[in-house]
């Protein structure tokens, strides 16, 4: 009875109007009027070819040319006007604008006025996995553009009435905003937008308020690379989770130099990640974020990210046969995963990682992510580290400060130290000739770990060295040329 008596109330609202309101701020964006072709069009911009833009707007290119009379590619000139084909329904002038981060479907329908239907039809969208960072949306030409928006995290016991209580706002203008017609649609844990010039931002439109900006290094992420996402905060949240491909992403509260002078104000918190070498690419793999506001609030949201494929070699080894029994891989590689794969939350190092091994920066035998043929077909593999060069005897240095949590002899990986520097960092260093740490003991930069030797599975004295991420191994050369995260 309480939600029927709001809807009716909504109903006399829209009827009689509200003296004061913003309502006006929602005059919906005129229906643009049919082309003479009967299909939407686009107006060519310099440095197009029909290629971009057949895939820009996901029409066949044939099609294309076949509706606007074009036999040769080369005629096309800036100013054109074109049809787009295999767009029913749609009219108008299209455009195309990128997706940003914590952006959804809807989100992006209210936020460019635009119903939620007819964004997907237009944009052929089957699953919320094509909505993707970077990807280009096609929507109709308007002259507002994006529009700044307010928002709000409605509560788990938290009426609409409630909600315009609070915020102050009319919660017609909730409604309008958010393309629902009654106040029964809006769902706990769902974020409400309503306009706001003054205070509203141009973005975010699925995030709650308390998020003032999300930086994701690089973007996209890279196959066989580290990344990392920054939240910046207005104020505090008890906690933020990230769940990524089966695997936990903690966020770190930040205690170094602030990304942007605008975080200075909030909470800075950041997770680490990294993208396994042999991981399929491109592909789509989604992000789940669980974000914990005061009063117990809670806020859900999957954010897919593409992989960007990485660029790797080809390689033929030949070893010992002992050296390539699946059952003494099997076990090896689970008990380094299991050692890798923790997290602590202290973070050790600073900055970019030094050489191991001295003037070593240029000298390389084989290269991380390497995809390897061993004895002839006998194995298959990749290279999950990068070999320096140096000869039996040359001394190996800590990269960084670190903690030494295994220092002893494995079968494959010979004599091996693995250095734990927080917040899910490690690094490995294999086929030593003879290990100078203790497990437990702290290192600083530069000091002395062991020695360069060819015990384990090689082909002659090198140091592998390996940085682990998240629990899955990344490219090293990105950790000595870059400062992380």
């Amino acid at each position: 009875m309480h939600r029927l008596r709001f809807a009716l109330l909504v109903g006399l609202l829209l009827t009689l109007g509200l003296p004061g309101s913003t309502t006006l701020a929602l005059t919906p964006t005129p229906t643009p009027t049919p082309t003479p072709e009967g299909g939407p069009t686009y107006t060519v911009q310099p440095g197009d070819t029909l290629v971009a833009i057949a895939e820009r707007f996901n029409v066949d290119l044939q099609a294309l040319m076949q509706a606007n009379g074009i036999s040769d590619p080369r005629a096309l000139r800036a100013g054109m006007r074109l049809v787009l084909p295999g767009l029913p329904q749609v009219q108008g002038e299209l455009t195309t604008v990128t997706i940003g981060l914590c952006e959804d479907g809807f989100s992006l329908a209210r936020r460019y006025r635009i119903p939620w239907p007819v964004l997907r039809r237009l944009n052929r969208l089957t699953s919320p996995a094509q909505l993707y960072p970077g990807r280009a949306l096609v929507l109709p030409q308007t002259d507002a553009g994006p529009q700044p928006m307010a928002r709000y995290l409605l509560g788990q016991e938290e009426t609409l009435e409630e909600a315009a209580v609070r915020t102050g706002r009319n919660p017609w203008v909730w409604l309008l905003a958010s393309q629902k017609r009654a106040g029964w649609q809006a769902l706990p844990g769902e974020v409400l937008l309503a306009p706001d010039p003054q205070r509203g931002t141009p973005d975010l439109g699925a995030c709650p308020p308390q998020v003032r900006e999300i930086r994701l290094r690089p973007t996209p992420p890279v196959q066989g690379q580290p990344w990392s996402m920054w939240w910046m905060l207005t104020g505090r949240v008890q906690t933020l989770q990230g769940r990524w491909r089966d695997r936990a992403m903690p966020f770190h509260p930040w205690d170094g130099p602030m990304p942007t002078p605008a975080a200075q104000a909030g909470q800075v918190l950041v997770g680490l990640q990294g993208v396994h070498p042999m991981l399929r690419s491109p592909q789509v793999y989604p992000l789940e974020i669980e974000m914990t506001l005061e009063a117990g609030r809670v806020w859900r949201f999957t954010q897919p990210l593409r992989v960007q494929p990485g660029d790797y070699g080809y390689e033929e080894l030949q070893v010992p046969p002992m050296f390539l029994d699946p059952a003494t891989e099997r076990t090896e590689g689970a008990r380094v995963e299991e050692i890798m794969s923790q997290v602590t939350p202290q973070r050790m190092w600073e900055g970019a990682f030094a050489s191991p091994i001295p003037n070593g920066e240029n000298c390389f035998s084989s290269y991380f992510g390497t995809r390897r043929n061993y004895n002839n077909g006998a194995r298959w593999g990749y290279h999950a580290g990068l070999d320096f060069c140096g000869g039996k005897g040359t001394p190996i240095y800590a990269p960084a400060p670190g903690r030494v949590v295994l220092a002893q002899p494995l079968t494959i990986r010979g004599n091996a130290v693995i250095l734990d520097h927080g917040w899910g960092v490690y690094t490995g260093y294999w086929h030593m000739s003879r290990i100078a740490v203790q497990e437990g003991q702290q290192v600083q930069t530069g000091d002395l770990l062991g020695y360069v030797g060819g015990t384990g599975r090689v082909t002659g004295p090198h140091l592998h060295w390996e940085v682990w991420v998240g629990g899955v191994p990344t490219d090293p050369l990105v950790w000595l040329r870059e400062a992380w995260p």
